[in-house]
């Protein structure tokens, strides 16, 4: 199929142009087999195939940057493919700039899924005709990234340099690498192409900075970015299999929202959902209930609303935050909730919340790792396991809990999470 393409579209395509050399035949090969590799293996699952596209971000790429482009632009006129343009967008988010941007994306037309079919290659069957590559393990210096403090709500932190001798920095990349020895073992990840996980500090240039602050994990740069895939769980679900088996994710409920209440010395009640919530305000309607607190209600508050507004005030360690379209939310919430309302002044922001939040995901991958010898990937408050997995994973979650707060933070046992 590819050298089909190569002589037939690509090849006459550069000929009209006057400017085909027979020493670009082979780069053309190069490219358009790992292009195909990408449209077919995210067609497969109803995605696009996202690509960053300038100059810069091909250097790495088979055949050069020239011949990505002479690929695309034949493709493209032989209406083999489609393309949607990438774009960088600024815009206003709770008083300050925010930046969204998106890779060019690219499908295969009706057109290229008949000519593979032709060639006996079966959209659901591409990874019998192409490899999807293994990227190199990463090194010690990949692992471990530390970033400023953003000095605006717009502006970009800057990556630091990093200290492997450091000690705490040489533990953590230590705890990596074992973790990556892992999940690199063969037949552990597939669907992906997986180099490994490395971790993201910020706050890096602060004196009291003791990499306390983030330390999520994610997926190498030069890998599928699985974290953030179009479609998010469904897709990875689609995609990903871990163990040769079809996976699952297990979900920390309200993550942010237990552990603060561990770090605050608070009951946390997981038999109910965390965003279930009912507007107590006078006058709302309110009728008896004993399964709402006070064993009263008004009408119960959208799920979804209650979650946005959560996210909000929690990620910007304001109640208040998020205006005027979330005062059914925050007066509900903050009904179930009052604590909430002493955010600003708790001292404990989004940072210190997704390191709490990173390190129970590490005690759990680390017991799944070493005490069952079984595969996972941490999704920020979630686990990707093995269908079979799905109750060791959430066994490891909550003994994760309990262990961290006794053990690591010295408090109490700790909240036991709602999993789902």
């Amino acid at each position: 199929m590819v050298g089909l393409i190569v002589d037939e579209v690509i090849s006459p395509y550069k000929a009209m142009q006057g400017q085909l050399r027979p020493s670009s035949i082979l780069k053309y090969r190069a490219i358009t087999g790992a292009f195909l590799a990408d449209l077919l293996a995210a067609a497969s699952v109803d995605v696009w195939c996202k690509l960053a596209t300038n100059t810069n971000a091909q250097s790495g790429r088979p055949g050069g940057p020239q011949a990505f482009k002479t690929m695309r632009d034949a493709l493209g006129e032989a209406e083999l493919i489609e393309e949607l343009p990438g774009y960088i967008r600024t815009f206003s988010l709770f008083g300050g700039k925010q930046t969204k941007a998106a890779r060019t994306s690219f499908r295969p037309t009706a057109k290229l899924v008949e000519l593979a079919e032709s060639q006996g290659i079966a959209l659901t069957e591409w990874h019998k005709h192409f490899d999807m590559g293994r990227p190199a393990a990463p090194g010690a210096t990949d692992l471990l990234e530390k970033r400023g403090e953003k000095k605006s709500k717009s502006s970009e932190p800057r990556r630091l340099a990093v200290n492997l001798t450091e000690p705490m920095a040489a533990k953590i990349v230590a705890d990596l690498q074992r973790l990556n020895e892992h999940l690199r073992a063969p037949g552990r990840i597939e669907g992906i192409a997986f180099s490994g996980l490395r971790r993201v500090f910020n706050n890096g240039d602060r004196p009291d900075f003791n990499w306390q602050w983030h330390g999520r994990y994610y997926s190498m740069p030069e890998a599928d970015p699985y974290e953030r895939m179009e479609g998010s769980a469904e897709t990875r679900k689609r995609v990903i299999r871990i163990d040769e088996q079809e996976v699952e994710e297990v979900d920390i409920s309200a993550s942010h929202l237990t552990i603060l209440h561990g770090l605050l010395g608070m009951p946390f009640d997981n038999s109910r959902d965390p965003y279930e919530v009912y507007d107590l305000a006078p006058g709302a309607g309110s009728v008896r209930d004993s399964g709402t607190p006070h064993g009263f209600s008004g009408p119960k508050v959208d799920r979804e609303r209650m979650k946005a507004w959560l996210l909000i005030a929690l990620g910007t360690s304001d109640p208040a935050a998020g205006g005027s379209k979330h005062n059914l939310a925050r007066r509900a919430g903050l009904g179930r909730y009052p604590f909430l309302a002493g955010l600003p002044s708790l001292g404990i922001g989004p940072l210190d919340l997704q390191f709490h939040e990173a390190e129970i995901l590490r005690l759990a991958m680390e017991e799944l790792m070493i005490d069952h010898k079984v595969g996972f990937l941490p999704v920020h408050d979630a686990l990707i396991v093995a269908k079979p997995n799905i109750r060791l994973a959430k066994s490891a979650l909550t003994g994760a809990f309990t262990r961290y707060f006794r053990e690591t933070l010295g408090l109490a046992a700790g909240p036991e999470p709602r999993l789902s």
